[in-house]
């Protein structure tokens, strides 16, 4: 029997999928990744914003229509999406025959199994949030054939799952609950046992991985004892909101040598009249003050920003696109508005038109676009370590210390690897926009 995961959404899914992977791996299923030749197909949703939701329902409905006459193939709809609308999924996609939410992923085979025993639909409404506590899947999914987009080289680590700040525009809340921290104990546990099978670089997600200041620096230092092969090569932080960002979280993310230095820090926007209406939770002069610490510190800087939020004036796109101009950010993240039902936003004054917020955010693209193929142009000439990544139409990948997996830029390679499984020194030969490309000299 065969099992195909289709993971859509963000890095925080995508553990999540992971885990309902496992849970048939470990029940003897092989992983297929052509859902066509596949027994069963998971589809883990996204439904943060309209577009992501889109696409999910647009994937459901592809891998409906692979059942066929003889209904075969089993389908399950998982993860954010059928946490929110559940019964709306089961009454318009009557071919999805396990339906479950983000508190359930590692009970996906069981819950298949319920279904195969009763042939009938199984609805499993669960209370929001996962967190994982198995360690042994990264063993499983390397001999099952299956390659997260990270390469085998990246882990994800989900450290804490919900969020507790509950800013207007954001459902996150709703769907997968309050913040809730794993124990650090547990996550060192994990990341030993992904160093051991060999990663490389362990990304450190939630979705406010700084929302407690003292577990997060904790966190670090527990995981900075780690001797030898347990201790990954690079460690890096995403998804940490400016509040919980202080200048001992810098010192600490400049001077320990296995902490990239580099930091995924969304501030939304610049505007103090917008950030309250957003319910975010710092000023802009102490955003300023933040981002001008981090780049004296030398620290590549990722963000996220938001147009078109209700309210927000000419005058204040105008602050934003100052900053954004000013270059803070190595990485921008631009998105527009999406009004979400049972948020506070969603029935707030003030709406943006649609053309004027995507204007605004194609403004700022074209700005942020020459903003980093500048800043890439700072690393032509130098030698980094680059960890490999496979390849693109033929061509060898790798990232450096200054890009993320998945979100940000890559360095195309020249030069033989000579099988390398792990980093290569590279000389940066040119910028390609978003992208380096380098030759292997070791």
């Amino acid at each position: 029997m065969k099992v195909c995961l289709v993971n859509l959404g963000c890095p925080k899914n995508q553990k999540d999928g992971e885990q309902a992977l496992c849970s048939f791996l470990k029940s003897g299923f092989a992983y297929e990744k052509d859902p066509k030749r596949s027994d069963v197909i998971v589809v883990n949703t996204c439904g943060f914003i309209d577009e992501a939701k889109k696409e999910s329902i647009a994937v459901i409905l592809e891998c409906a229509g692979l059942k066929g006459t003889k209904n075969k193939k089993v389908l399950i709809v998982m993860g954010c999406l059928s946490q929110r609308y559940p019964e709306e999924i089961s009454k318009e996609i009557p071919e999805a025959d396990i339906i479950f939410g983000t508190g359930t992923a590692d009970r996906a085979y069981e819950l298949y199994k319920k279904f195969i025993e009763k042939r009938s639909r199984v609805l499993y409404p669960s209370k929001p949030g996962f967190l994982p506590g198995d360690h042994d899947y990264i063993s499983l999914l390397k001999g099952s054939g299956y390659v997260p987009e990270t390469s085998m080289l990246s882990a994800y680590v989900k450290v804490a799952e919900g969020c507790s700040n509950n800013c207007a525009y954001c459902v996150i809340p709703a769907i997968r609950g309050k913040a809730v921290h794993r124990e650090i104990s547990d996550v060192k546990s994990e990341i030993s046992s992904l160093s051991k099978n060999g990663v490389k670089e362990v990304v450190l997600i939630a979705q406010d991985l700084s929302s407690n200041k003292k577990y997060l620096k904790d966190l670090i230092k527990a995981i900075s004892r780690l001797k030898g092969q347990q201790r990954p090569s690079w460690l890096r932080l995403m998804y940490c909101n400016p509040w919980g960002v202080d200048d001992e979280l810098i010192s600490m993310i400049k001077n320990e040598d296995f902490i990239v230095k580099y930091i995924d820090m969304p501030i939304q926007h610049i505007s103090d009249q917008v950030l309250k209406r957003m319910g975010r939770k710092e000023s802009s002069s102490s955003i300023l003050k933040k981002l001008e610490t981090l780049r004296d510190a030398g620290i590549v800087i990722r963000s996220t920003v938001m147009t078109g939020f209700p309210g927000e004036k000419a005058s204040d796109f105008n602050k934003l696109k100052k900053v954004v101009g000013e270059g803070y950010f190595n990485w921008l993240g631009i998105f527009v508005y999406s009004p979400q039902e049972g948020t506070r936003a969603y029935s707030m004054d003030g709406r943006v038109h649609m053309d004027v917020a995507i204007g605004r955010r194609n403004e700022l693209d074209t700005i942020q676009f020459d903003i980093t193929s500048n800043l890439n142009e700072g690393y032509v000439g130098k030698t980094y370590p680059v960890l490999m990544c496979g390849a693109e139409d033929g061509v060898s990948i790798g990232r450096i210390f200054a890009q993320a997996p998945v979100i940000d830029g890559v360095v195309r390679l020249s030069g033989k690897t000579k099988g390398s499984n792990g980093f290569v020194k590279v000389l940066i030969e040119e910028s390609l926009g978003y992208d380096l490309k380098g030759k292997i000299i070791v």
